[in-house]
């Protein structure tokens, strides 16, 4: 029996990706990965709640899979806090499964990501972060199947629930330049057959293909089909001076979508988002379903606005890109961190060093800040981690722990903490020691940024 481990398994495509297949493949055994709980039960699915952004979680979860598929974002919050860009934290949980698919074996990783134009120097930031997902992907020597998809049509594909939403909220809409870009919808049945195809199908494995369905629009045309098909009676305004930043605060506001999913979508609407037909994939039949078709098959279905959690968390996460000097690695800025950290603050805070434990401590050792100590079975010269596992300044320490890891085939270094809980009280924690760490983050990349120049 075919095993295949769907990643990002709680969300839209991944839930009724599971369903399809548990219906559909017989011979398929699923393992289904995800932060939150799946809601499915079946004696072919195994369900794992796991974090990607632990390399034993997604370790235990990927063995004896034949097949990954990867279909997480990371445009939501993960922590209480999150300090960070969604880019940053989308290259570590790439890193961090395919990684762990090359130590476990996985002969298959497909991956979903978005329709890239072909003028790739502008790309917006939500585009470049799927590209670079895809280089870390295709970078591990396991065959690598790229599908790139643009807006998905389906009762809770993100771009399709907020184009629903404006016209519902709106009767006369204020269209911008952004709303004459090209698109190409897909439906979300379609998506799941070629996702299908691509994991039990050898002959269509191991490429980049673009998906669309069979028509090719503008937004705006797009946006007055639907309004039509739904018996809702708009008024469509060109203003081709409304910027797309201004487009995402009021996309935002009328959606009531969380910013940190509007933004990077609308920013990436300036694009032609349109298959390149050099790249389509082969087997048309299963892209076949036009936009009205689509539309009946799912209704005017408005799911509830999506949120970031509510739940009340006091754990932090913080990922920050860092410029790798030549002649470096992991565990030598590691210990430059280490070095250049009591230089920065002076004579305020030292560092005391013994055999794998690090201690900060204010003026005295016995007033001890933080305490570090380095796992030394799960560290190496490209990854060293140390767990938080004392001081003042730290809660409870079960997973809080620091990382230092080169990405990108040694372009960049991460400093990432994760699962930290603080001491201090939440709201004066945010307002200061956060805020500290940010600075001293920011300071370490402008000093490493030097050693890069005089390396050269």
């Amino acid at each position: 029996m075919r095993k295949v481990l769907i990643t990002g398994a709680s969300g839209f495509v991944g839930t009724s990706l599971i369903e399809k297949i548990l219906v559909s493949y017989p011979d398929i055994h699923l393992t289904a990965l995800s932060r939150n709980p799946v809601a499915i039960t079946h004696q072919r699915l195994t369900v794992k709640t796991g974090d990607l952004f632990s390399l034993k979680d997604t370790l235990k979860a990927m063995q004896e899979q034949d097949t990954a598929v990867y279909l997480v974002h990371s445009m939501l919050p993960s922590a209480g806090l999150d300090q960070g860009s969604f880019q940053d934290f989308d290259l570590i949980l790439a890193e961090n499964f395919v990684e762990t698919a090359k130590k476990v074996g996985v002969k298959d990783i497909i991956y979903l990501s978005g329709l890239i134009p072909d003028q790739e120097e502008k790309l917006s930031t939500h585009l470049k972060s799927r590209k670079e997902v895809e280089e870390v992907l295709s970078s591990a020597g396991i065959r690598t199947t790229i599908l790139r998809a643009g807006i998905i049509l389906g009762k809770e594909g993100s771009s399709f629930q907020m184009i629903l939403r404006l016209l519902q909220k709106l009767p006369l809409m204020i269209c911008p330049k952004w709303t004459l870009s090209q698109t190409q919808p897909i439906d979300h049945g379609d998506l799941l057959n070629v996702l299908c195809e691509c994991i039990i199908n050898d002959k269509v494995k191991g490429a980049t293909y673009d998906l669309g369905g069979p028509e090719r629009l503008s937004y705006l045309t797009l946006m007055k089909r639907i309004a039509r098909f739904f018996h809702l009676h708009r008024v469509f305004i060109p203003f081709p001076v409304f910027s797309l930043k201004l487009s995402r605060l009021w996309v935002s506001f009328f959606t009531g979508w969380p910013k940190e999913l509007v933004y990077p979508l609308i920013l990436s609407l300036k694009h032609q988002m349109v298959v390149n037909p050099q790249k389509a994939f082969p087997e048309t039949k299963l892209l076949s379903t036009t936009i009205e078709e689509s539309l009946q098959k799912y209704g005017y279905h408005l799911t509830p606005a999506r949120k970031a959690s509510k739940k009340k968390r006091n754990d932090v996460r913080s990922i920050q890109r860092l410029p790798l000097p030549k002649g470096f690695d992991a565990q030598e800025i590691s210990l430059e961190y280490f070095k250049w950290l009591p230089r920065f603050f002076s004579s305020l805070i030292k560092v005391y060093r013994y055999q794998e434990s690090c201690v900060f401590y204010f003026l005295h050792p016995k007033f001890k800040l933080l305490e570090l100590t380095r796992s030394v079975e799960r560290s190496s010269p490209s990854r060293q981690l140390l767990y938080i596992t004392g001081g003042v300044l730290s809660g409870e320490h079960e997973r809080g722990r620091l990382e230092f890891r080169e990405v990108l085939n040694r372009k960049y270094i991460i400093a990432a903490i994760h699962d930290f809980t603080p001491a201090l009280p939440w709201h004066l924690y945010r307002w200061t020691q956060a805020v500290v760490h940010l600075m001293v983050m920011r300071a370490f990349k402008r000093y490493l940024e030097t050693l890069r120049k005089e390396s050269i």
